[in-house]
């Protein structure tokens, strides 16, 4: 006994709203985890973080289980916060997603850990435990199911971890289930030990990345989590500031009173300010937040990205909203393309967002009114050969344009798409769309500047920044108002090189990609046509003019569609400039995305269809 009535005990204790944490380092957390394996009896390790003391602050049932537990560890750094808010400060930030990973390393080989993983949703604690196997040799997995039982399964799954005989189990079911369940059942297990894990087979299995240590460090990971949970808000929006409320609500009502309102008052004028801001923004601007929803893309070896097969998903803009599917080849298209019959002439429309036409509804897309022009006028001439008595005219032939836009992409991607996939649909002719607003400066680099992240595609510029990204992430999902700014920072001169002389690689290599598909073509017979596609300052006057204010330089809007038929005629593509049937008509385009509008997809369709309707095979 201390002074005061205080035991040593108290002294290595951290009270947490009610939960007793003995204060750790990590050598003595990672010796206190190879005793609990030596013990004689089945022993609980718990971690408790700011949502598990929210949980076990409005349940004395919870908090009572914690309490109970054999190892019970500090992670996080509310926790952190609130033991030195006590007076009861930690050594060390326990995070189970670092210290159990070091665990593991530790282990000996000659006396190899087995371990079963109970947790996740299907598939993800069997990629966990593939990993682990790989990545720590004296671990030895014994067996692994998922979290997502039923009550009536449970004891099965109890059995069968028994028969197993494991040494140690790992629970990730989210809290307070995984604690629940480990006090339920601790002593029919079989086990020397049961961990509650919360999300570490989500991190084992790639779903979950972790944050750089600087932003580990600064304690602000749940930012990153939160930019990849965003089902999630609620307990990390919500319940950090109800924990900090409650760890703090004491000292600032009994010693800080003043220090408090005047704090309150600071942050209250700046949300204020920045919530009006933001509904400014949305009334007199909104702003175009996720480009393509989320999940459109999954991973490609050779392209970067692709089209998630039986994706189905809306596109949110300002200006518009369409829903899009993907069939089962990665198309934009409702059915699947077998091997095309004898009488079908198959035209294949390669290219970016302007041939996937996500602005309009897919039967407004050029691909699907030029498909439907070029039946109708072959149905008709088979009808006048009928009345005509022409007895030897040819069996009406049917057309199939098929959709292969992928968004985003650039002339090497679409290249790599035909050749790997594009050409087993067997086209008679390949219609390769040309972006000129970007896809020459593209064309420079054989990799573009993104990565793909749950299924959505990040600027890798995007990195960059004074705030931490995932905070970044969140905002530019949600915020009109951090749009807005960004947009007006982002905004580079040097997009108009194409119109001065500038970007020389991006030409170089354009050229070189259309070298490359002519040789396709000729290789495989094809028809490879090219198709100019002009972006709107090169149809509106006005807006070139005011570029060429902006920049102090005069533009020709057409100089780059010139130079493109030029580099066409050179690698022996026929072309069809769209420019040419556009030039000087105003409304084509969404003002603010800059794709076509359904107008400006029926005006791009007309030109192709009077290019095609002579010969279209």
């Amino acid at each position: 006994m201390l002074a005061d009535g205080i035991t040593m005990e108290q002294l290595l204790e951290a009270d947490i709203l009610g939960i007793c944490i003995r204060r750790r380092t990590q050598r003595e957390a990672l010796d206190g985890l190879r005793k609990a394996l030596a013990g004689p009896g089945p022993q609980s390790v718990y971690f408790v973080h700011a949502a598990t003391a929210n949980l076990a602050f409005e349940s004395n049932e919870y908090r009572a289980i914690l309490n109970r537990g054999d190892l019970v560890l500090n992670d996080g750094v509310g926790v952190r916060w609130a033991a030195r808010a006590a007076g009861t400060p930690f050594s060390d930030n326990l995070v189970g997603t670092d210290l159990l990973p070091q665990f593991f390393q530790e282990q000996s080989r000659e006396n190899p850990l087995r371990i079963f993983l109970l947790g996740g949703r299907p598939g993800i604690a069997r990629r966990a435990a593939a990993r682990l196997e790989r990545e720590y040799p004296a671990l030895s997995v014994a067996g692994f199911y998922h979290g997502y039982f039923s009550p009536g399964e449970e004891q099965d799954i109890v059995n069968r971890i028994r028969r197993l005989k494991p040494d140690l189990l790992l629970v990730g079911m989210g809290n307070p289930r995984q604690e629940e369940f480990i006090d339920r059942r601790l002593h029919e297990l079989g086990c020397k030990a049961a961990i509650g894990v919360g999300g570490l087979f989500d991190h084992l299995a790639g779903e979950l990345r972790r944050a750089p240590v600087w932003v580990r460090r600064l304690g602000l990971e749940w930012l990153q989590l939160l930019a990849q949970q965003p089902h999630k808000r609620q307990r990390y929006l919500r319940g950090i500031p109800r924990f900090l409320w409650r760890v703090f609500r004491p000292k600032l009502l009994g010693q800080s009173r003043r220090v408090a309102k005047a704090l309150l008052g600071a942050g209250t004028g700046v949300a204020i300010g920045l919530l009006a801001g933001e509904g400014l923004v949305r009334l007199a601007r909104p702003q175009i937040l996720a480009r393509y929803p989320e999940g459109l893309y999954v991973p490609s070896a050779s392209r970067q990205y692709k089209l998630c097969p039986h994706f189905s998903g809306t596109f949110r803009y300002p200006e518009f909203r369409t829903h899009v599917r993907i069939n089962g080849q990665g198309l934009r298209e409702d059915r699947e393309y077998p091997q095309p019959h004898p009488q079908i002439c198959r035209i294949l429309a390669v290219g970016d967002s302007f041939t996937m036409g996500y602005s309009v509804d897919q039967q407004r897309t050029w691909v699907r009114t030029v498909e439907r022009l070029l039946n109708s006028e072959s149905s008709l001439l088979a009808q006048e050969s009928r009345n005509r008595g022409w007895a030897h005219f040819p069996p009406r032939r049917r057309y199939e344009l098929i959709n292969a836009g992928v968004p985003g992409y650039s002339t090497w991607q679409e290249l790599a798409y035909l050749e790997e996939e594009g050409l087993s649909l067997k086209p008679d002719v390949v219609l390769l769309g040309f972006f000129i607003g970007n896809d020459i400066a593209d064309n420079a680099s054989p990799t573009l500047p993104v990565e793909l992240r749950d299924g959505v595609l990040i600027s890798a510029g995007a990195r960059n920044g004074c705030l931490p990204f995932g905070l970044r992430l969140a905002l530019a999902r949600h915020s009109h108002l951090y749009q807005a700014a960004h947009s007006i920072r982002a905004r580079d001169p040097r997009r108009y090189a194409i119109y001065t002389g500038g970007a020389g690689d991006g030409w170089r290599q354009t050229e070189q990609l259309f070298l490359r598909l002519s040789e396709v073509a000729k290789r495989h017979t094809l028809r490879a046509i090219v198709l100019l596609i002009p972006e709107r300052m090169q149809v509106e006057s006005a807006l070139a003019r005011a570029a060429a204010a902006k920049i102090g330089r005069p533009i020709d809007p057409a100089a780059p569609s010139r130079r493109m038929r030029e580099i066409s005629r050179r690698a022996r593509l026929e072309t069809i400039d769209l420019l040419d049937r556009m030039a000087g008509i105003t409304g084509l385009y969404f003002a603010q995305d800059g794709h076509w509008n359904a107008q400006g997809n029926l005006a791009a369709a007309s030109a192709i269809f009077e290019y095609l309707r002579h010969d279209p095979s």
